[in-house]
C-alpha cells in the first residue's frame, strides 16, 4: 500500500467488527495488576458505545487504502485542562491492522487536525510504559512524557 492513498474517514455502524476486532491488541502489554482480557474487554465496550453514539466531543475515525480496505483507528475525545481548564483533546485508542503502513501516523494527524478545529490546546495519550514500539512511535510524531501514573489494585 502507499502511504499517498491512505483516506481517513469517520467511522460508520458498518465499522464495528474492524474496530472492535482490534480491541485485543490493547490487552497485549496490559499492567500486570489488572485481570487477563481485563483491558481488551473494557476497550471493546467504549469502542462500542463510541460508534453506537454520534456525540460532537469525540470521534472514530478510520484509515482505508485505495480499495477501501480499513488500516486501522483512532479514538479521540476533547475535553479541558485540568490546570487551565483551556479545550484539549486526549487520543483514547490508535490501532492499525498492520505495521508500517503509514496508518498510525496519517491517523494521528487527522486526530491533531480534529483537535485543532475544536480549539484544543495540545493532544495528550497514555501508552504503557512497556510498549517501546509505541512509545517511539508516538516520540518520532513529537509526544513528550509529562507524567507517570501508578496505580495499586485494593484488595
Amino acid at each position: 500500500m502507499q502511504r499517498s492513498e491512505l483516506r481517513i474517514r469517520r467511522a460508520t455502524p458498518a465499522d464495528a467488527s474492524f474496530v472492535i476486532g482490534l480491541a485485543p491488541r490493547f490487552g497485549e502489554t496490559q499492567p500486570g495488576w489488572r485481570e487477563p482480557g481485563e483491558v481488551a474487554a473494557g476497550t471493546a465496550r467504549a469502542l462500542e458505545r463510541a460508534l453506537a453514539t454520534a456525540r460532537d466531543d469525540e470521534a472514530v475515525l478510520v484509515a482505508e487504502d485505495g480499495r477501501g480496505a480499513r488500516a486501522g483507528f483512532v479514538y479521540v475525545v476533547a475535553g479541558s485542562d485540568f490546570f487551565t481548564n483551556e479545550p484539549v483533546a486526549h487520543i483514547s485508542e490508535l490501532a492499525v491492522a498492520r505495521d508500517g503502513t503509514g496508518a498510525g501516523a496519517a491517523l494521528m494527524r487527522a486526530a491533531e487536525a480534529w483537535a485543532l478545529a475544536r480549539g484544543a490546546r495540545y493532544v495528550s495519550l497514555h501508552v504503557h510504559p512497556r510498549n517501546e514500539r509505541a512509545r517511539a512511535f508516538y516520540e518520532r510524531l513529537g509526544y513528550d512524557l509529562e507524567w507517570h501514573r501508578l496505580n495499586k489494585r485494593l484488595r
